[in-house]
């Protein structure tokens, strides 16, 4: 019994900067801060932080940027016995200009070349399938192999690749980005005709279970028939970088443990902002005691 995640693992190189970044001008950087990675990775970190057992399926190179992040999961106990064999590719990497002023953040990714490979699926008992959509072919193998298990798309922005997995998915969980990329309309939740309009188009994907996370502001789900909307946790946002792989893998995490899905939506909200307060993404991911110590209090 475990849960895959499937997806890109990368590399961060996280830049703490005073103001925005302007073109055409020169910066002198005083500090940096590295740590490990990537929508699927990060998931799968938070999952093994929080004690359930997890294999993550992703492409990390034999270089020392891989060497890196596969210490670093070795030692949280994340499942690497079925990373993807593309002896080619280079670690993927990230430079990440966090703003210290509001959060935000300008990342700039290096993906490498993907090889086509030949990725035969374990005989496991997998209970959940969390997809980042970096790896399309192989979440639909998992998806038609494990026909139990419960599958889940982080779509964090609109790609055919992307939209082809969240097809054939149990739950699309995706970004404010994504709907308006999909649909070409924006979300404003003053307007709750509007939204709900928007959240009908992206359920109609497969007609099944939509969750739009809308950062800040919250997110919208469904429940009891009626679209309703979640506000967000208020903390002191230092850096934004990877809240929404925290919030997939917590989701997955409250999935596998078949919580209700307004528990999951609060764990994962609160999981979501409390990474924030803190630099980095898999570094900033907070204990489940303290998520649920912050929910109760």
């Amino acid at each position: 019994m475990c849960i895959f995640c499937i997806g890109q693992s990368a590399y961060d190189i996280i830049i703490p900067m005073t103001e925005p970044i302007v073109e055409n001008r020169k910066y002198r950087i005083t500090e940096q801060f590295e740590c490990g990675g990537g929508p699927a990775l990060n998931a799968s970190f938070l999952i093994a932080k929080w004690g359930a057992p997890v294999q993550l399926i992703s492409r990390i190179g034999d270089d020392e940027y891989g060497e890196r992040i596969k210490k670093v999961l070795e030692e949280q106990k994340v499942g690497l016995d079925y990373l993807i064999p593309d002896k080619k590719i280079k670690t993927p990497y990230s430079f990440i200009f966090s703003n210290k002023g509001n959060g935000s953040r300008t990342l700039f990714n290096f993906p490498g070349e993907l090889e086509e490979v030949v990725f035969s699926m374990p005989e496991e008992n997998v209970d959940v399938i969390l997809s980042d959509g970096h790896e399309p072919e192989i979440t639909l193998q998992a998806v038609k192999k494990y026909k139990n298990a419960v599958s889940i798309i982080d779509a964090g922005t609109y790609r055919e690749s992307t939209y082809k997995v969240a097809k054939e998915v149990d739950y699309i969980v995706c970004s404010e980005d994504f709907a308006k990329q999909y649909t070409g309309k924006v979300i404003n939740l003053q307007n709750s005709e509007s939204y709900e309009k928007i959240f009908k188009e992206v359920e109609k994907i497969n007609h099944k279970n939509v969750v739009i996370t809308l950062g800040s502001r919250g997110l919208l789900y469904r429940q009891d028939g009626k679209i309703k909307h979640f506000p967000a946790y208020e903390v002191n946002t230092v850096d934004t970088n990877g809240a929404g792989d925290v919030f997939h893998g917590a989701f997955a995490y409250g999935v596998y443990k078949k919580m209700k899905l307004i528990d999951i939506l609060k764990i994962s909200s609160m999981a979501a902002a409390i990474s924030t307060e803190s630099l980095g993404a898999q570094t900033s991911i907070p204990k489940l005691q303290t998520v649920i110590d912050s929910i109760n209090s």
